[in-house]
């Protein structure tokens, strides 16, 4: 049996046909979310797939055409995944997303991830990112960054130059400035660094992906550290590199400047619990394994069923009976019922977050031994920095991220530190 045979085997009781229909937008979402938890990054289908515009059939491109007019968009946006889906990237996806439902030609939004709007036989599909999503490709693995292996900091400063150099998306003068923030040599003009920094999407997929092993060795360097390590996909569940000074290690999470960041997973959390033999209580295990179970639309509606307040649970009731399709929200995407769930679940988080047997600083603390290091990067003197969190330091509290045009992420911990 291969490694496919056993992935589908072990989950194919979650699925109403036994194994996930690509038809059915609940399980692409479900196989997504499976397979992000099994490999330890955030895993999107329809990235794996990025065709050139002339692949699209001639009714394809001729609706294309139509909506680089109405979005005021460029050709190099459109990244086709087959011959008759658009898939249109863009930073601003929301707004595009209102703009295509908003001019009354196109119909009403299926879903806000796995193809917006059908027309005929054509889907359009919007992702963030102006050029493709992870467009630039500054990930370690994209830059040849060793993994599994423990490498001295100086090598990682070779790969990270290397990588850079290497890079075929990047123009030259975006290799210059990643070379100077790396080496700080032949320092850029003030011109160039505005210019690179302003490309769509840059700025962000450099503090992001980049922001990792730059980060590692800004930290690695300024507080002594002599090599790293950085674990494959999933093998250390909430640790993205291990830092080393001898026989001295510190598990790492990194993070970025700017934005809420993602939040941890309360699943990951259970696993690490769960490793070093400890104990959750079974109100908290129950918030756990409701959500990490139950689809993204479906687990903070069933607690509030089960631990919600009562006020709560009438807001629940009114909303069933206002959508009695729900949990099938998705095709044709209903906007405004994507929000009042979402709603529901943020008065859930707000009513468990004030709940002192619902507090999970305890557990985190006792249990998440790692620093968290939040890579800084100035976009004007391209002078790095980092902010660290230590090891029981930290304030979590439940939060959500979604909005109505991107209801597709679990309920998880933002971390903070301690006041």
């Amino acid at each position: 049996m291969d490694i496919f045979d056993k992935f589908f085997t072990k989950f194919a009781y979650k699925f109403d046909k036994g194994y996930p229909d690509m038809n059915n937008d609940q399980d692409v979402l479900l196989l997504e979310s499976l397979i992000s938890e099994t490999v330890g990054y955030k895993f999107n289908l329809n990235e794996l797939v990025k065709l050139e515009y002339d692949i699209l059939t001639d009714e394809s491109k001729k609706l294309a055409q139509e909506l680089i007019s109405l979005l005021g968009i460029t050709q190099d946006q459109i990244k086709p995944s087959s011959k008759n889906k658009i898939v249109i990237y863009d930073d601003n996806r929301d707004v595009l997303t209102d703009r295509i439902e908003d001019s009354g030609k196109y119909g009403k939004r299926r879903h806000p991830r796995s193809g917006n709007f059908k027309i005929g036989n054509t889907f359009i599909i919007l992702k963030p990112g102006a050029k493709g999503g992870e467009y630039y490709e500054l990930k370690p693995q994209q830059l040849g960054i060793t993994l599994d292996k423990k490498i001295s900091l100086s090598t990682l400063f070779k790969e990270i130059e290397r990588g850079i150099r290497d890079n075929t998306i990047m123009s030259d003068e975006q290799k210059k400035v990643l070379l100077y923030t790396v080496n700080k040599e032949n320092k850029p003009t003030q011109e160039e660094i505005t210019s690179a920094m302003e490309a769509p999407s840059f700025y962000n997929e450099t503090l992001k992906n980049l922001g990792e092993p730059l980060g590692a060795l800004v930290y690695g360097q300024a507080t002594g550290f002599d090599s790293v390590e950085f674990p494959g996909a999933g093998n250390y569940p909430l640790i993205d590199y291990l830092l080393f000074n001898g026989d001295e290690q510190v598990q790492i999470s990194a993070k970025t400047s700017k934005g809420m960041g993602n939040t941890v997973k309360l699943n990951d959390l259970k696993k690490v619990i769960e490793k070093k033999d400890g104990e959750i209580d079974d109100k908290k295990l129950k918030v756990i394994d409701t959500i990490s179970a139950k689809s993204v639309l479906e687990g903070p509606l069933d607690l509030i069923d089960e631990i919600g307040s009562t006020e709560l649970k009438k807001e629940l009731e009114v909303f069933k009976q206002k959508y009695p399709e729900f949990p099938k929200i998705n095709n044709p995407y209903n906007r405004e019922a994507h929000a009042e769930r979402i709603q529901l679940e943020k008065k859930l988080i707000k009513e468990l977050n004030a709940n002192p047997d619902y507090n999970f600083n305890d557990l985190f603390n006792e249990y998440v031994a790692v620093r968290y290091v939040k890579y800084k990067l100035n976009p004007k003197t391209l002078e790095s920095g980092y902010d660290t969190i230590d090891s029981g330091q930290f304030n979590v509290s439940l939060a959500s991220k979604n909005s109505p045009g991107h209801d597709s992420d679990r309920v998880g911990l933002a971390v903070k530190k301690l006041k």
